[in-house]
């Protein structure tokens, strides 16, 4: 949005309606896509997706005009849905069932040492009133897609390609047979709750509450993000240890009481001195790190046990959904909460309406312990 306002002349209001644009297209199309990983097979579609987003990239640099930032928003958003289900297909085939949280945990640690990286990469790059500066980010950007494509080429293994289901399994599926499968469907809804109390609000509206509300400086934000992305690089093998002696419906009910207490450490902070609230913050997101260590490894994991490996992308699909939907539900709750200075409030609902998962995770807890008692 920084670049598309005061780079591209774009109003705020637009860059936020074109990141919103951008979420939709990606909830969209997340169903689709999903049907395709299963009839086509995770690598090609994986493939096509990472062409798409690669040069997307590139083309972000030399938007001019609102119709093209929208083509290339669009062709962006459909790139990154095919490349998410794909790879976490890819990525369940490759792995025994007993080691996919590990696999899983280890894959958001280096997802988020990406994201320092280039946190500190564009810190270094880009220059303040500098459109070059910015071009050559997005261009490196774009690259970094298309050097990922390289590797997947290179990927020769069977369990890249479709499919091929025995003569006892159905030979296709559908969406209908995933939502028949009532674990997974409680789980969904209960991921979406979830992360929109979650996740959802914290790369929009925490922001706003540090400097509009706390009225801490711009640069808090980098040490309260840091503090975040620091712990999760730092502790995820641990926490990865500790979770092999819980069982993945446990971890996920303390996901949503360590969310809760997160938010709990946001509430307090008006109540701190300046400096001590922005402590606050940074307490509120070594804390939700946590959380995030825990549900990285376990909700998807979770969801690929349950589910048959013919609709396995339909099944990614619905993980990459649950986050789509929470982008943009989270993000508005903030942006109504706040700006009708319901500041407290917002984070108060925030704490409670991450605990309101919890029945869902012991009912699925409760059926899947029924299931192997009957088994």
């Amino acid at each position: 949005m920084v670049y598309l306002h005061e780079m591209r002349g774009f109003t705020t209001s637009f860059g936020g309606l074109l990141m919103a644009w951008g979420a939709l297209v990606g909830i969209a199309g997340s169903a689709p896509l999903g049907a395709l990983v299963d009839r086509i097979g995770p690598k090609i579609v994986m493939v096509l997706g990472l062409i798409i987003s690669g040069f997307s990239g590139f083309a972000f640099a030399f938007v001019s005009n609102k119709p093209t930032a929208i083509m290339v928003m669009t062709l962006f958003s459909i790139g990154n849905q095919c490349i998410w289900p794909a790879q976490m297909v890819i990525l369940t085939r490759v792995t025994p069932e007993e080691d996919r949280s590990k696999i899983f945990g280890f894959n958001f640690m280096l997802m988020n040492l990406g994201l320092g990286i280039g946190g500190l990469l564009s810190s270094v790059i880009i220059r303040e009133n500098s459109l070059f500066s910015y071009q050559i980010m997005y261009l490196i950007d774009g690259a970094t897609y298309l050097l990922f494509l390289l590797i997947i080429i290179g990927l020769d293994t069977p369990h890249a390609r479709r499919y091929v289901a025995k003569d006892d399994e159905p030979q296709s599926g559908s969406y209908r047979e995933l939502f028949a499968n009532r674990e997974l469907t409680i789980l969904t809804i209960a991921g979406i709750i979830l992360l929109t109390f979650g996740y959802g609000p914290l790369q929009s509206g925490l922001p706003v509450y540090a400097t509009q509300y706390l009225n801490l400086a711009p640069n808090w934000l980098g040490i309260i993000f840091g503090v975040n992305t620091f712990a999760i690089v730092a502790f995820q093998p641990l926490v990865l240890k500790i979770l092999e002696r819980y069982s993945k419906y446990s971890a996920l009910v303390s996901v949503a009481v360590i969310w809760a207490l997160s938010w709990l450490a946001v509430g307090i902070s008006p109540y701190l001195s300046l400096l001590m609230s922005g402590v606050a913050l940074c307490i509120s997101q070594l804390i939700f790190a946590f959380g995030e260590m825990v549900h990285a490894p376990t909700s998807p994991a979770l969801m690929q046990e349950l589910t048959p490996e013919h609709i396995r992308g339909r099944a990614s699909a619905l993980i990459s959904l649950q986050w789509g939907i929470s982008g943009i539900a989270g993000p508005a709750l903030a942006g109504i909460m706040i700006g009708a200075h319901l500041e407290q409030l917002w984070v108060l609902l925030m704490a409670i309406g991450v605990l309101a998962p919890i029945p869902f995770f012991l009912k699925v807890k409760a059926a899947s312990a029924a299931r192997y008692n009957k088994g």
